[in-house]
């Protein structure tokens, strides 16, 4: 599948390197989810690609939803986005090959979940993480909450969550975001040591054991993207959303 905001580059060994290039801060939509979503679902059936390192080729490695047209967004575009965001993050957290991610600058919100959904994480020293839905004026759809849950620590989640606050690299690592902290402008180089190091485990005993550790998130997002298939369009936004995306974005 070809996306242009969507680099994608082969390495020796079957390492494919997937770099988010949609300028200026790797935004997200419903569309540009499912644009992710299917570059991976076309990957993990590739038997040239050993492993997946995940990139930016921006400052930022990505700044969530783009808040300026997600305040003129419908029902039918809240539930749309919800959807989309289900049925992305189900693909990559159930990715079955090696999903190693570099950051370099901010990921934030939506954009945290690519992180969250890769086996190991590699961050600059000056990367900056958070999960700002709350200071948004939104709650998280639910399959995301269950990733969170799974990926950072009870206590990080907590004050993450609800203060909204982006965190440091190095509070990200205690909070077991980030698995390794790098000098700025050396997470890439670090990365595609690590994902070359995976690529050479076993790929059935990897899917399998990826599997068994992550099938209870791995259900309920399940769950969260049947149920969508059969249900009305809910709204995601409440009475205080619209005011407080605009103070975000002022």
């Amino acid at each position: 599948m070809i996306v242009d905001w969507l680099k994608v580059e082969h390495h020796k060994g079957g390492v494919l390197q997937v770099e988010l290039n949609n300028a200026p801060v790797n935004s997200l939509s419903a569309t540009k989810l499912r644009e992710l979503r299917k570059c991976f679902n076309a990957v993990a059936s590739d038997n040239s690609v050993s492993s997946v390192l995940l990139t930016s080729g921006l400052k930022v490695f990505s700044a969530g939803l783009n808040l300026k047209e997600a305040q003129t967004y419908d029902i039918e575009a809240q539930s749309d986005v919800v959807n989309a965001f289900h049925e992305c993050f189900l693909e990559l957290y159930s990715f079955p090959k090696p999903l190693i991610c570099a950051v370099e600058g901010a990921a934030i919100a939506g954009g945290l979940f690519p992180v969250l959904c890769s086996d190991y994480r590699i961050a600059e020293e000056k990367a900056q993480f958070g999960l700002a839905e709350v200071r948004v004026g939104v709650g998280f759809p639910v399959g995301l909450v269950e990733i969170v849950r799974a990926e950072v620590t009870q206590n990080a989640m907590r004050a993450i969550m609800l203060s909204g606050q982006p965190i440091s690299a190095s509070a990200a690592e205690k909070a077991g975001i980030v698995d390794e902290l790098v000098p700025e402008g050396d997470a890439l180089d670090r990365a595609m040591q690590v994902v070359v190091e995976y690529s050479q485990l076993p790929p059935q005993a990897y899917k399998t054991v990826k599997q068994q550790i992550r099938a209870p998130i791995i259900a309920a997002l399940n769950s969260e993207v049947n149920k969508a298939e059969t249900s009305a369009p809910k709204a995601w936004y409440t009475d205080e959303t619209e005011q407080a995306m605009s103070k975000m974005i002022r």
